[in-house]
């Protein structure tokens, strides 16, 4: 089992991969380069400059700057991307000429699947995207872990209807009341054995006007039908969900590098709509627009940053899941399992850093920071054996072994390299995560003391 997958183990599944999405731009980016200009300018410059009503393919601007992104098989395993509200676009100069120098990643199978892309065949197993594909924001609306369980349906024959159902919960049905619609399977495709809706596939192979060579002019939308949305990997399925406040029919189906809706309601133009993916998978991947790592940070530094932020998230989410235990100390069945949860992240995170290589200007740093895990590991012991035994001394131990713990975890980040880079969330100026860590008051007199009376 390769390291990375072995890192999802740590994370037991639960902290990664969950993040909600609440919707809206981070900001408006110039694009990083003349060929993802060119890119987005063929579609959506004329939809910019009020040529034509139709949806966006990429989005009004860029959603994130461009940055180096870990990708083994790029020359030095790092390649230049750029989020936009409705995919990525990635600098595939190095192996293809226009259009396909700049492509789009697999993104919506990595958000149904949770298998996240780091090279050709290399992939880190996370958990599906608990976001939902369309609509307004409601707990009963499909999601792209709700396709999970439907990646591997079988096609719906050519010219027949399309009357499956998908709800929240990924159990799919049929509502002959949705024939009205006369939407029926309209291409079949043997590399992922789908067959894709009589909507979509017009709109793959539509035209109107584009921008090429300095000029507007009427031409297939996309060079190659699957240029944008790649090869489906679900059927096309009938979701009900709230947009705009109203209820409505929506279809979507999931292709590698988008999910395209059908509203049949919409205005012409809108009815086919590619959803904000770029935006789910950034939030997906990233959390809240993170800085993006040193254009000239090495592929081993980029890989063995974004690790060590691994440990950090998890370490967060412990302590804040910890806090939480002893604030709300019920001892119900569900507070045992969280509490085995802390200490079971507690042991994990010291093993999981001896896997890792670091660059060598990293040694030092790396050294301190296993010596500080691996005071966490003995107050994960000391704490483990005083509550389930009701012992006060070994509770307080456990208390002091956590403090030591913060303390080596700063003195580590004190012998940091240079200026931690914030790559994919992490290593934002120690000092800044230090502080959120202690914030809740972790060495507070009052609320051992409290917890202490509690247990016994």
């Amino acid at each position: 089992m390769g390291k990375l997958v072995v890192r999802i183990a740590l994370m037991l599944g639960l902290v990664i991969g969950t993040i909600p999405f609440t919707g809206g731009t981070a900001g408006a980016y110039q694009f990083g380069s003349p060929e993802f200009d060119r890119t987005w300018a063929r579609t959506d410059l004329p939809v910019s400059a009020g040529q034509v009503n139709r949806t966006w393919m990429w989005g009004p601007s860029g959603h994130s700057a461009p940055f180096n992104e870990p990708y083994y098989d790029a020359p030095g395993g790092v390649r230049m991307v750029q989020y936009t509200d409705k995919s990525r676009m990635e600098d595939n100069s190095y192996r293809a000429s226009a259009p396909w120098d700049v492509t789009n990643g697999r993104l919506a199978y990595e958000l149904i699947s949770g298998e996240m892309q780091v090279g050709d065949d290399q992939y880190v197993q996370r958990q599906p995207a608990n976001v939902q594909i369309a609509g307004d924001a409601h707990p009963d609306s499909p999601t792209y872990q709700s396709f999970n369980q439907a990646l591997d349906d079988i096609p719906v024959p050519v010219g027949l209807l399309l009357l499956d159902t998908i709800d929240r919960h990924g159990n799919t049905g049929v509502d002959f009341n949705l024939d009205h619609y006369d939407v029926r399977a309209a291409h079949y495709v043997a590399e992922t054995d789908h067959s894709i809706a009589s909507v979509f596939w017009d709109f793959m192979n539509s035209s109107g006007p584009v921008y090429e060579n300095g000029q507007y002019a009427d031409a297939p939308l996309f060079e190659n039908p699957y240029f944008a949305t790649g090869y489906p990997v679900t059927e096309a399925y009938w979701m009900y969900v709230p947009v705009g406040g109203q209820w409505k029919d929506v279809l979507a189906q999931c292709f590698e590098r988008r999910c395209l809706t059908y509203t049949p309601g919409n205005p012409a133009g809108w009815q086919v709509e590619a959803g904000n993916i770029g935006q789910h998978y950034f939030r997906w991947r990233y959390g809240d627009a993170p800085p993006p790592p040193p254009s000239g940070a090495t592929h081993d530094e980029v890989v063995y940053l974004q690790e060590v932020d691994f440990i950090l998230e998890a370490t967060e989410y412990s302590f804040e899941l910890f806090l939480y235990l002893l604030e709300n100390p019920t001892f119900t069945q569900q507070w045992w399992d969280d509490f085995d949860l802390v200490i079971a992240i507690w042991w994990g995170c010291h093993p999981y850093l001896e896997m890792l290589q670091p660059p060598e200007e990293y040694r030092e740093f790396h050294e301190l920071l296993l010596d500080a895990y691996y005071e966490l590991a003995w107050a994960a012991d000391d704490m483990h054996y005083g509550v389930y035994n009701n012992d006060p001394y070994w509770i307080e131990e456990g208390f002091l072994g956590l403090d030591f713990f913060l303390e080596m975890l700063e003195e580590a980040f004190d012998h940091f390299p240079g200026t931690p880079p914030g790559y994919a969330v992490p290593l934002e100026e120690p000092e800044n995560r230090m502080e959120r860590m202690l914030e809740p008051g972790i060495a507070d007199d009052e609320l051992r003391g409290s917890f202490a009376r509690v247990r016994q």
